[in-house]
C-alpha cells in the first residue's frame, strides 16, 4: 500500500470520466471490502438515500444515469481517500463486460478470446460496446443458463478497473485493445456435454419487439388540472436526454414527476407517452418495461424541490 494510491486512482477516474465513462469509488487496497462501493466516500459526496427506517445510506445508483463531477472525484479519492475504482457498465458508459474467473478460462481460450484486463485471481475481463438495449448483469452461480465461471456486467452493474487492487494483487491491463464484438460470441457452446445459448444468456441478442397495445391501464392521470407543473412539460424535458440515453430520460421523468407531486402510478402511465416520443431516437429497441423500470428507480430517491413557474416557464 502506498500513500499516493488514492491519487493514482483519482487520475485513472478522471481519464475515464473524460471519455464519457461513469465510475464509482470502491474500498480498494487490502481491505475486506476492496470490491464493494466505498460507502463513506459516497456519503461524503451526497450520494445517499433514506431507507425505510429513516436512516441515511450510501448509493451509487445515480452514476448509472449521469457522470460524476470533478468535485465528486475529488471528494471520493482525494478527501475520503478511496483506494479502489469501479467502472460503471451499461448504456451510459457504453460498455458491457464479460467477467471470467479461473473456472471459465478454458472456454475463453477455446473461443479464441483475448482479455483486456487480468484480475488479481488470474481471471479475465473482456469489453464489448453496449448494444443499445438493456443488458441484465448476471452471474453463472445464480443463472444456470451461463457456463460456469462466466459473469456479465451490463446495465445496473460495475466492474473493478486498473490500477485497483485487493489482497491478492492488482488488476492489470493487457496489451490487447480490440474490443470483443457480438459476432465474436457464438450463439451456442457446449461444455462438458451441456449446451448453452451463450449469446442470449449474456444479453447480447436484441429483445423481441413489444406488441402494440391500444389500451393503457384503467387509470386517468392528472396532467394539468392543478398547480403542479404539467406532465407534458416534464415529458418534453425528459425526452431531451434520449439522444444520450433513453434510460436516463426515463429516470429523469420519474425524478421530476416525483418532485412535482405526481404519484408513481401517474409517472408509470406517462412512460407510455415517453416511449412514443423517444422510440425512434436510436435504431435499437427500447421497451416500456425498461422505461418503467427507470421511472420506478427514480422514486426510490429523496424527493427534490417542485418546479416553480417563472416567466411562463417551469424551472
Amino acid at each position: 500500500m502506498t500513500d499516493h494510491e488514492p491519487e493514482q486512482i483519482y487520475e485513472a477516474a478522471c481519464r475515464l470520466v473524460q471519455q464519457g465513462i461513469s465510475v464509482i469509488p470502491t474500498g480498494g487496497g487490502v481491505s475486506k471490502a476492496a470490491k464493494e462501493p466505498h460507502k463513506q466516500a459516497l456519503i461524503a459526496s451526497g450520494h445517499t438515500y433514506i431507507n425505510g427506517a429513516g436512516e441515511t445510506r450510501a448509493s451509487w445508483k445515480p452514476m448509472q444515469f449521469k457522470l460524476p463531477t470533478r468535485a465528486d472525484l475529488e471528494t471520493w479519492f482525494l478527501r475520503a481517500r478511496a483506494r479502489g475504482l469501479g467502472m460503471v457498465t451499461g448504456e451510459l458508459s457504453g460498455y458491457v463486460v464479460i467477467d471470467i474467473d479461473c473456472e471459465g478460462l478454458p472456454l475463453m481460450a477455446a473461443l479464441g478470446w483475448k482479455p483486456h484486463v487480468i484480475s488479481p485471481s488470474g481471471g479475465a475481463h473482456l469489453y464489448l460496446d453496449h448494444p443499445g438495449w438493456f443488458v441484465q448483469s448476471a452471474a453463472s452461480k445464480n443463472k444456470k443458463t451461463l457456463p460456469a465461471g462466466f459473469d456479465v456486467r451490463g446495465d445496473g452493474g460495475y466492474i473493478m478497473f486498473p490500477p485497483s487492487r485487493n489482497r491478492a494483487g492488482f488488476y492489470r491491463r493487457t496489451d490487447h485493445r480490440r474490443k470483443l464484438t457480438i459476432d465474436d460470441v457464438p450463439e451456442e457452446v457446449t461444455v462438458e456435454g451441456k449446451t448453452y445459448q451463450l449469446r442470449h444468456a449474456l444479453g447480447l441478442t436484441p429483445p423481441a419487439p413489444e406488441p402494440q397495445r391500444d389500451e393503457r391501464p384503467n387509470f386517468t392521470p392528472f396532467y394539468a388540472d392543478d398547480d403542479r407543473c404539467p406532465l407534458h412539460v416534464i415529458l418534453d424535458r425528459a425526452a431531451d436526454y434520449a439522444s444520450d440515453s433513453r434510460n436516463k430520460g426515463a429516470f429523469m421523468l420519474g425524478l421530476w414527476a416525483n418532485a412535482n407531486g405526481y404519484r408513481v402510478e401517474e409517472a408509470l402511465y406517462a412512460a407510455h407517452d415517453y416511449l412514443e416520443m423517444v422510440q425512434g431516437v436510436k435504431r435499437t429497441p427500447f421497451t416500456l418495461e425498461e422505461a418503467q423500470k427507470a421511472v420506478k428507480s427514480a422514486y426510490t430517491y429523496p424527493r427534490k424541490d417542485p418546479w416553480t413557474r417563472k416567466e411562463e416557464r417551469y424551472t
